[in-house]
């Protein structure tokens, strides 16, 4: 039996551009921290080697610090790395691939040509393993590298290796496709790309670990990597996959009926609500759409409420309510309010959605203002 951790779409070094510097900065050292946890987790699970599946950099510039860990990590391990550079991180001309001399039980896969390389274990004796993989050489690779190929050693057992879209078979980003992998015969096929990832392959014969970390509101709820046992016996193969969450933070993102709030502290007693009934705490980055019918005359302060200490990492409120006064009660209105409408109502009808929006916003400050609230 073979012991398997399985990773990719680190991107480490990412620009977390969204935060303000302070935030970018803590998210670029979790990234690495949770780098550390897989491995210190591989080493305890006492796993035979590590399969790093492309865009274990978010870039060109990486920075000497994660060089120095990266070394440092592996090294530690001690057992073998391979790694298959994706769309993110290609083999390229200058590449940190080129730059850096990783420890001796590194792999890197840098051709766009699949290679074949055959386990050895500590004492140099063959393991009956062979990892197969290829590398993206440039940003897009519109061929598929296995398609022709065959892992025809039946009695040993053979891993594929690489950075592939298996979502769309047009995609540039190496468009694999299931009958691809089954033509190529791999017992497991670790793959890459997918950072929210769908369920293994028929048997568990190819799978995604998905981001070990995610980075923005589109890879929402925990994430990690897996954990893989493979024997085969008489040519038969069976594989065990275990998904292990690895991540610091969670993207959450969720609507919120605020109908019935006349008030901030309504809203703010909503969201407080939703929160806790969530269970998010302080792991987690959410993003609120605020929707439902609320007071004619209410403001809501998504910049103040977002800033307010509610026990997460950090919110994002977008205000879509709309206000609940009646329009035939507003058209009748003889006074500011009802001129307001009118004046309004041609936009607030309109077919354009974005002049709808503005002219919902403008009624809602104007009838604010005629309230005789603050604006």
């Amino acid at each position: 039996m073979i012991r398997i951790l399985h990773t990719a779409d680190i991107h480490l070094d990412s620009p977390f551009s969204g935060l303000d510097p302070s935030a970018a900065e803590l998210r670029r050292n979790e990234l690495r921290q949770t780098f550390m946890s897989m491995m210190t987790a591989a080493k305890r699970a006492d796993a035979d080697l590590i399969l790093i599946a492309g865009d274990l950099f978010d870039g060109a510039s990486v920075s000497r610090d994660t060089v120095r860990m990266l070394c440092r990590e592996f090294e530690t391990f001690g057992r073998p790395v391979f790694i298959a550079p994706g769309n993110h991180d290609p083999a390229s001309p200058g590449s940190v691939w080129q730059r850096v001399t990783f420890p001796d039980n590194v792999h890197v896969f840098t051709s766009a040509e699949p290679e074949g390389i055959d386990l050895s274990d500590e004492d140099g004796e063959d393991t009956g393993v062979t990892i197969y993989g290829f590398a993206f050489t440039g940003p897009d690779l519109v061929t598929v590298p296995i398609a022709g190929w065959t892992a025809d050693e039946p009695e040993r057992i053979n891993l594929l290796l690489c950075h592939c879209d298996m979502t769309n078979p047009k995609s540039s980003d190496c468009p694999v496709t299931p009958a691809h992998l089954a033509a190529f015969g791999a017992d497991y096929a670790a793959l890459g790309h997918i950072h929210n990832p769908p369920p293994p392959g028929e048997n568990n014969r190819w799978a995604y670990p998905g981001c070990p970390e995610p980075r923005g509101f589109d890879e929402t709820g925990p994430k990690g990597a897996i954990f893989a046992e493979i024997e085969k016996e008489d040519g038969v193969s069976k594989v065990r996959l275990r998904r292990i969450r690895f991540s610091r933070r969670r993207y959450e993102k969720d609507t919120l009926d605020c109908t019935g709030c006349d008030t901030n502290d309504d809203v703010r007693i909503r969201i407080r609500e939703k929160i806790s009934a969530s269970g998010w705490g302080d792991d987690t980055l959410a993003a609120l759409r605020l929707t439902g019918f609320v007071s004619p005359s209410l403001l809501v302060d998504t910049e103040t409420l977002a800033a307010e200490d509610c026990g997460l990492f950090s919110l994002r409120l977008t205000d879509d309510t709309r206000p609940d006064a009646p329009p035939d009660e507003l058209a009748a209105d003889p006074g500011l309010r009802g001129a307001v409408w009118r004046e309004l109502e041609p936009e607030l009808k309109s077919a354009d959605p974005r002049r709808r929006e503005v002219a919902v916003r403008a009624l809602r400050y104007a009838l604010s203002a005629v309230a005789g609230d603050k604006v």
